[in-house]
């Protein structure tokens, strides 16, 4: 599931049309501080996949958001309970990250949540998850890897001052990365985790999507917000 998250979905220097393009697409954006693009579910029973695109995230409401989510995680047989509790875990220690810095603010930014479907593959030794299959719409912000590494060495957007903060420095290492304590938060979030995946591993969440990023010197409030109402929209999923 491609889950973009944050309060709006343009950058600080989109144009007021751009704006109110992205505003159109979902007016709740704003109050609710996440969207689901997109999910590929494997159902057991029918050795099969459901599918759903950005309209039926757009479809969602306040009332029926976690409705959305409680979809991801049923397999046509179950709620997959402890795949939302790991993945509620991983969430939490993206939003530590989050509450730790206040270099960078991401915007039109998702989070790509992945779990095995499948428990013969769970009950086997080792296996990794496959590509989620998910799709992104004709002009949306697209991924082209997910090694941090590559996709946080950004365009030339860090060149501008960030209208919301103040006083914005934009230093770079050598390899045009900024600071230099990527590597070291990369590791706290858990980008760049070499394991395989056995049982209780079999749950992954990646940041993807990095168009939009921009030097700050203040938090990020508005991504900050999407994560903390995702995350209680999921344990209501586990409460429910």
């Amino acid at each position: 599931m491609d889950v973009k998250i944050g309060r709006r979905s343009y950058d600080p220097f989109a144009s007021a049309e751009k704006r109110e393009e992205q505003i159109s697409k979902y007016p709740l954006m704003e109050e609710i501080g996440f969207l689901l693009l997109g999910m590929r579910v494997y159902q057991i029973d029918s050795d099969s996949y459901i599918a759903h695109d950005q309209l039926y995230g757009r479809s969602l409401r306040k009332d029926t958001i976690k409705n959305g989510l409680t979809r991801f995680f049923h397999n046509g047989r179950e709620l997959r309970r402890h795949a939302v509790s790991l993945i509620i875990s991983k969430i939490r220690s993206i939003l530590h990250w989050f509450e730790s810095q206040t270099q960078l603010h991401f915007y039109a930014s998702s989070l790509l949540l992945v779990y095995e479907g499948s428990p013969h593959t769970i009950n086997g030794s080792r296996h990794k998850p496959a590509d989620s299959g998910t799709e992104h719409q004709q002009g949306e912000p697209q991924s082209n890897s997910n090694n941090p590494h590559e996709t946080l060495s950004f365009q030339s957007s860090l060149t501008h001052s960030h209208p919301y903060c103040h006083n914005v420095q934009h230093e770079r290492n050598a390899n045009g990365k900024r600071g230099g304590s990527v590597e070291e938060e990369d590791k706290e979030i858990g980008m760049g985790d070499k394991k395989q995946f056995g049982q209780e591993e079999a749950v992954e969440v990646k940041m993807i999507d990095f168009a939009h990023v921009f030097p700050s010197n203040c938090p990020d409030e508005s991504y900050m917000y999407g994560l903390r109402n995702l995350l209680s929209a999921l344990e209501q999923v586990l409460k429910d």
